[in-house]
């Protein structure tokens, strides 16, 4: 038996409502969804770190939410996995031509990504094209869904077209912003907040630097050290909470200064 034939008979051996797993018995499609943004994130974190071992089991865990959902879609009498995989696999044909049809091969990878845009365009003629952003996921996480409206702006012209330029909407937010706490407005502050983070959205875009990494980055700066800041601090038997805040300044500045 194949590997995945093997994991698809122990999720149904988890799920029987007989001799299965309680937990995994009583889980859905709604119960789930959670899970699966959490495992992508976890898959991206590992790649951030270069671990590859724990990258393997991350994309097991995604795997599994695969497995989980198509097992419940199975008892539903909706769809099964064989279906997921043959609607996969066609559609990586399908928006290949250049591979699997005889058609002129691109000669980038980004004259590759219009012809998929303009074929997956073509799949979604018989849907609502009406609104632009109609196809985009209310839950996806909010940089993503900055980023995918404001590509979806972009092809319909609706863009800067030089980073200097964006660089300069990202100064106005800021502008905007300072205002808006000084008179004590909370929300406009809320909301000039918003657009500031949009327009960096929009500069990482402009720049081709995806922000989600560029935080994700940041947080692992940041964590990293501050742990080493933490060490220091014991090293000369204090305590972090009981210095100031010029203290723990001269401190992080030591940090900084190591790289």
């Amino acid at each position: 038996m194949s590997s995945i034939k093997t994991l698809l008979e122990t999720m149904r051996m988890l799920r029987d409502k007989d001799n299965g797993c309680p937990w995994d018995i009583e889980q859905t499609f709604e119960s789930l969804s959670p899970c699966v943004v959490e495992e992508a994130y976890e898959v991206s974190d590992a790649i951030a770190r270069n671990d590859y071992e724990n990258l393997k089991e991350e994309l097991g865990d995604v795997l599994l939410q695969v497995v989980f959902q198509a097992e419940i879609a199975d008892e539903l009498k909706l769809f099964n996995f064989d279906e997921i995989v043959d609607t996969l696999n066609k559609k990586l044909i399908r928006r290949h031509p250049h591979v699997f049809d005889e058609a002129s091969k691109p000669i980038s990878a980004e004259e590759q990504t219009q012809i998929w845009d303009q074929i997956k365009a073509q799949e979604k003629s018989n849907m609502d094209a009406s609104w632009t952003f109609a196809d985009i996921p209310t839950s996806l996480p909010p940089l993503l869904k900055a980023k995918k409206i404001q590509k979806k702006a972009a092809k319909k012209g609706f863009d800067w077209k030089e980073s200097i330029e964006v660089i300069e909407k990202v100064e106005e937010e800021l502008k905007e912003l300072k205002s808006e706490i000084q008179q004590n407005n909370k929300q406009n502050t809320q909301e000039e907040l918003g657009d500031l983070l949009f327009s960096i959205v929009n500069l990482s875009r402009h720049l081709e630097i995806d922000a989600s990494e560029a935080i994700n980055q940041a947080n692992h700066k940041f964590i990293k050290r501050f742990r080493l800041m933490e060490e220091e601090i014991a090293k000369e038997k204090k305590k972090l909470e009981n210095l100031s805040a010029e203290e723990l300044e001269q401190f992080w500045v030591k940090i900084k200064s190591y790289g």
